[in-house]
């Protein structure tokens, strides 16, 4: 048999294996030294396990915890005011966010302006004066557009 690991001898001091393996674990540990070393070692800690675990339960029985107490109308009262803030801050948000005295635009956008609106709508400028693509515009002293040319 091969030697044992801290977990199977670990398993085996906690009993944890059938009684077949317990037996087979038995005959190697009475052969191997370096097993038994290693078997010695987790009986030990095992032992001082069950002392540290001991101490504190006798402890814990003598020992007295005292009542946790929370001052529940405090807290209410916190978060009213946590609620008061959050209303107040959400009104003056509306408020500036209100356009008040902002009235819609009424003049006319020159035609000019909306063809070129058009054409240059979702395009990347620097793409399309590589590919020589160019709109001509051409309007008269009023604004009126003659003619537009696009160029590709």
């Amino acid at each position: 048999m091969k030697c044992l690991s801290r977990i199977e001898v670990q398993e085996y001091i906690d009993k944890e294996v059938d009684t077949a393996t317990i037996n087979e674990r038995l005959i190697h540990l009475e052969s191997c030294s370096r097993c038994l070393s290693l078997y010695n070692e987790a009986v030990e800690d095992k032992v001082l396990i069950n002392i540290i675990l001991n101490a504190t339960i006798s402890e814990d029985k003598t020992a007295v915890v005292p009542e946790f107490k929370l001052p529940v109308t405090r807290r209410k009262r916190e978060n009213y005011f946590r609620l008061v803030v959050l209303v107040a801050a959400s009104v003056i948000c509306f408020i500036l966010l209100i356009p008040l005295g902002k009235e819609p635009v009424t003049e006319k956008i020159p035609e000019a302006e909306i063809l070129m609106y058009e054409f240059y709508d979702g395009k990347d400028l620097n793409k399309m004066w590589h590919d020589k693509s160019q709109i001509l515009i051409i309007e008269d002293g009023k604004g009126n557009v003659i003619q537009s040319i696009i160029t590709f």
